[in-house]
Parts: structure tokens; C-alpha cells; sequence
């Protein structure tokens, strides 16, 4: 007699068919789901722009998606509650051919168990050690925002954030060089290009296989620019308006410098206004000795922009195109986040992105060299 086979072989076996032939399937459950519940499988493009490819009904707990996938590519897993519509947990999926697993939880401080994949299986782990860091951040800010802490434990509280923000950037350059052949990978690296330095991005991007998007394409376009603006390439010129409505160039106020730091920032910048203060004070420190500064600004609104310079106590020259992120100056050097400065001494750059204690220990040894 022929056995029958069960429900849960046949559908295992339906699953590994559909994988061989290419495709995927996703198989989940919601803790403390009811069944009816809405789970939807979606390119999230934006906040407001969210594209569902599928869409399937809760029951015992459970849903599945399947299909095909000609690319791989990031998506979201998102639980919508039909009891409060407000109500909705999501989590970053890859799809990709295989058997995908997707674990959700309805209760509050948890993070959801993705796998069965190797993008998927990366992407738990580094869920896992992205969970250390917050509980670390959550710590530190209670004490910055506590109002009874004393002034050294808020100084130590920054000093404390500050390395937790080297241990992330350290997180992120190992999930991505150790990813950088599968989706997860590179969208790590596109979306925190910005923070893992340049030579680490140039790296990776050279290490990623034939791939093609707008996002991974843009990045090498602009990483092709800061090759041309790296440490020891000349100086490129920028030509802007003063404040007062005057043309002005890096190259002019390069020509009375020793050496001169083109600083990239805005006035709606909070990091920028944050930086400012060790910046004014190199400037007064060193600039007897030869050292300037010009600043290149990103804003849009010359009122804005005009009072930030004096609110700030910004004596040098300022420059703006007032383009905000079209402006010509950053789209030069490369520069896709601010505050973000070029030192250059003989015309040449000769460091990039100096910042904190650092820009003045680096300013005093570019002046004695």
C-alpha cells in the first residue's frame, strides 16, 4: 500500500521545488497575531511611497508568500493589526531564491528572527549586535538627558556616545565586507555610505560583483569624484557669492594661506553647528599663523544662511551657491554628508573630514611641516 504523504511533506517538498526551479518562499509567524491580521510583503521606497508585491491573511499564527525573483533585492515583512490599524511591526527581509523564515513578535521591545538564507542569516546576526549597541545608546541617553546629572557625567555620557558611534561604524564595515557578494551587503553599504569612510566605500564598491541600481550606480558616480579630490590630488576651485553678493573662490583665499580648510556645512546642519565651536577655535588659535578657513554653504535660504554666520561667530569667508544638496561646490569634492571639510596646504589636498580635537593637533602639524 502507497503511504500518503502529510500535509507539512508535501509542502516542504512544493517549497524545494519552487527553490530549485528559482524562486522563493517565505514562511512566517506573528506571536500574538489574531488570526484575519493583514501581513503584506513590500518595497518600502520612502515613508510615503510603499510598494506591496504581496499581500496574505494571518491564520493560526501563520502566513507564507512565494514566487519568483529575477534579482535579489531588499523588502519588508509588515504585520498590520485589524483590531488597530495604527498598529504595525516591520522588518527588513532579503528575497532572495531559498526557503526564507520570518519570526514577528507583537510584544514591545523585541526585534524579529529572519533566516534560512545567507543574506537572511547575516542580517539576524547583525540584527543581534545592532541590539547591544541600543541598549547602550538607550543608557547613555537617559543620563545626557537627565536633568540631576552632573556635568562630568554628561561629559563622560558623550565620550561614551562617541565610541559607541566608532563600534557601529565598526559593526557596519565588518556586516558589509563580510556581505558585500549578496543584496544585504550592498544595501548596508548604500545606505551608510556616508559614515564608513571613503577609502573603506571605494573598497567594497570595487569588490561588488556586476550589479546595477540608480542607488549603487549614483554612489560610484560620486566615489569616482572624491577619487579625483582624495588626500594628495590638487585642489579644485569653487566660485561662489559672498553674503554680501560679491563673487569669491577657494582659489583667492587659498593664495594668503598656509594652509586652508574648505569647510562643507548649513545652517539647518545641527551637526554643523555642534563642530562649529572647536572649528572657531582652531581658526583663532592658528589663523595668526596662517591658517584660514572658507566656508561653502549648503543652504537654500540666504536669510537663514546670513544669520547662522552671525549667530555662529563665523569670521571668515563664506561662499554659497545657495543650491542646498545641488550645490556645485559639494557635488565637486564629492561631499554627500555635512559637516564635511578639505584641508589643503601647496595646493594639494592633504586630509579630508578632520574633525573634533583631531583638526586642531592636525592644523598645528600641517603648519610646522
Amino acid at each position: 500500500m502507497k503511504k500518503l504523504l502529510s500535509l507539512a511533506a508535501l509542502a516542504l517538498m512544493l517549497c524545494v521545488a519552487a527553490c530549485q526551479q528559482g524562486g522563493y518562499k517565505i514562511s512566517g509567524t506573528v506571536q500574538g497575531a489574531a488570526d484575519g491580521d493583514t501581513v503584506i510583503l513590500a518595497n518600502v521606497k520612502s515613508m510615503y511611497q510603499v510598494d506591496t508585491l504581496q499581500q496574505t491573511l494571518i491564520k493560526d499564527g501563520k502566513f507564507e508568500f512565494a514566487g519568483k525573483q529575477d534579482s535579489a533585492m531588499m523588502c519588508y515583512v509588515i504585520w498590520n493589526s485589524t483590531a488597530d490599524p495604527d498598529l504595525r511591526i516591520a522588518t527588513q527581509v532579503a528575497l532572495e531564491d531559498g526557503a526564507i523564515t520570518v519570526e514577528l513578535d507583537t510584544a514591545e521591545n523585541t526585534f524579529a528572527k529572519v533566516g534560512g538564507t545567507p543574506a537572511n542569516d547575516a542580517l539576524y546576526g547583525l540584527a543581534q549586535e545592532e541590539q547591544g549597541l541600543n541598549d547602550l545608546a538607550r543608557t547613555i541617553y537617559e543620563v545626557m538627558g537627565d536633568s540631576a546629572a552632573s556635568d562630568l557625567d554628561k561629559a563622560e555620557a558623550e565620550r561614551n556616545l562617541n565610541d559607541l558611534q566608532d563600534k557601529a561604524v565598526e559593526l557596519y564595515q565588518k556586516f558589509i565586507a563580510a556581505n558585500i557578494q549578496n543584496v544585504a551587503g550592498q544595501t548596508y553599504l548604500m545606505e551608510y555610505a556616508s559614515m564608513l569612510g571613503d577609502d573603506f566605500v571605494a573598497q567594497q564598491l570595487e569588490a561588488i560583483p556586476d550589479v546595477h541600481n540608480s542607488t549603487l550606480d549614483e554612489l560610484r558616480e560620486v566615489y569616482a569624484v572624491k577619487a579625483k579630490t582624495a588626500v594628495g590630488q590638487p585642489m579644485l576651485d569653487i566660485k561662489a557669492k559672498t553674503p554680501e553678493g560679491a563673487d569669491l573662490s577657494v582659489a583667492e583665499v587659498a593664495k594668503g594661506a598656509k594652509v586652508l580648510m574648505i569647510d562643507f556645512w548649513a545652517s539647518w546642519c545641527g551637526p554643523c553647528r555642534a563642530e562649529m565651536p572647536n572649528v572657531k577655535a582652531a581658526y583663532e588659535k592658528f589663523h595668526p599663523q596662517g591658517f584660514d578657513i572658507i566656508g561653502v554653504s549648503l543652504d537654500q535660504d540666504a536669510e537663514a544662511w546670513k544669520k547662522a554666520i552671525a549667530d555662529l561667530g563665523m569670521a571668515w569667508p563664506q561662499i554659497s551657491d545657495l543650491k542646498g544638496w545641488d550645490c556645485e561646490g559639494a557635488s565637486a569634492y564629492g561631499v554627500r554628508a555635512i559637516p564635511a571639510t578639505v584641508l589643503v596646504k601647496d595646493g594639494k589636498i592633504v586630509a579630508r573630514d578632520v574633525r573634533g580635537e583631531a583638526l586642531a593637533a592636525k592644523i598645528e602639524e600641517l603648519l610646522k611641516n
